[in-house]
């Protein structure tokens, strides 16, 4: 879990086709947009 200010860095391989959603599992982040929808061809 990351705090206030602090970042990382997350490699993964996109090799699912179709819309994935990358999101945080904290509700009170979700509500205010740090959710991202990502299109993998």
């Amino acid at each position: 879990m990351l705090g206030g200010y602090q970042e990382m860095e997350v490699d993964f391989t996109a090799d699912q086709p179709g819309l994935s959603l990358f999101h945080c599992h904290m509700q009170l982040h979700m509500d205010f947009g740090f959710m991202a929808l990502f299109g993998c061809a």
